[in-house]
């Protein structure tokens, strides 16, 4: 985990909704830029879309878990890792645009 708050949501998420949050696993590590289901899952816009990490600046994602449970993640592709950086139940006000 990229951060303890992420991992608290890890296990928020875990005690709402385990098993669309294994689906989110599977799909995450399988295939972490499937744009297969949009909906669900898909690189976030604005400045959201990527993170700097260890002077990398890496491409971050979002997986919806539940109608307002996210995860999102960033990936180093050299490193074949990904990074949780936020996991949630509710629905992030980061990306609520602001007019």
């Amino acid at each position: 985990m990229h951060n303890l708050n992420a991992a608290k949501g890890w296990a928020e998420l875990l005690a709402q909704a385990p098993g669309n949050l294994d689906r989110a696993w599977v799909d995450i590590t399988s295939d972490p830029r499937s744009v297969a289901n949009p909906s669900r899952q898909h690189r976030l816009k604005f400045e959201l879309k990527s993170i700097k990490m260890g002077g990398a600046e890496l491409e971050q994602w979002q997986y919806e878990i539940t109608g307002g449970g996210r995860i999102w993640y960033a990936m180093a592709d050299e490193e074949r890792t990904l990074y949780l950086t936020l996991a949630g139940t509710g629905h992030p006000r980061q990306t609520d645009r602001r007019r």
